[in-house]
């Protein structure tokens, strides 16, 4: 059984974190794209690092509170909102990943670029110093998308 986001857990956040990573809740985290889900209002927590995610996982694992993961907001499956329940789900913590933007390495040899999750594409199209285009689907590189909003492994082959 998952228990709500308390004052206590969100004191503990506070402790463990800079006040940047607790950013205001918006309806953007609470709505999906299209309109057709609504979210439950949670505790919205945007770390700026991986040890800091860490921190925010670890705890919340500790409280058994659940966990919304929020990369570029541009998902159209609702998977990104937890639905107000009929049942009384308990309200989420939800993470974004937005303040992760580092650009972290550039391989050109390899036509690698190493970017956190929260990355915007233009920037990282402007960034890395590559011949060759990476990117399969231009229109994404015009759009603000974060990289955790478009990116997932592709088949071997």
């Amino acid at each position: 059984m998952l228990n709500p986001v308390t004052a206590e857990f969100t004191s503990q956040l506070q402790r463990l974190l800079p006040a940047a990573a607790f950013p205001e809740l918006s309806d953007k985290y609470l709505t999906e794209p299209r309109g057709y889900y609504q979210g439950s209002a949670g505790l919205l927590v945007a770390p700026e690092s991986t040890a800091q995610v860490a921190q925010v996982i670890a705890a919340a694992a500790a409280a058994r509170i659940g966990v919304v993961p929020y990369g570029g907001g541009t998902g159209l499956v609702g998977g990104q909102i937890l639905p107000e329940s009929k049942t009384g789900a308990p309200s989420p913590l939800i993470l974004s990943l937005g303040r992760m933007r580092r650009i972290r390495a550039r391989y050109p040899e390899e036509n690698v670029l190493v970017a956190e999750a929260g990355a915007v594409l233009a920037e990282v199209q402007q960034a890395r110093p590559m011949s060759i285009d990476c990117f399969h689907y231009r229109w994404l590189l015009k759009a603000r998308r974060r990289l955790a909003a478009c990116l997932r492994p592709m088949p071997a082959g």
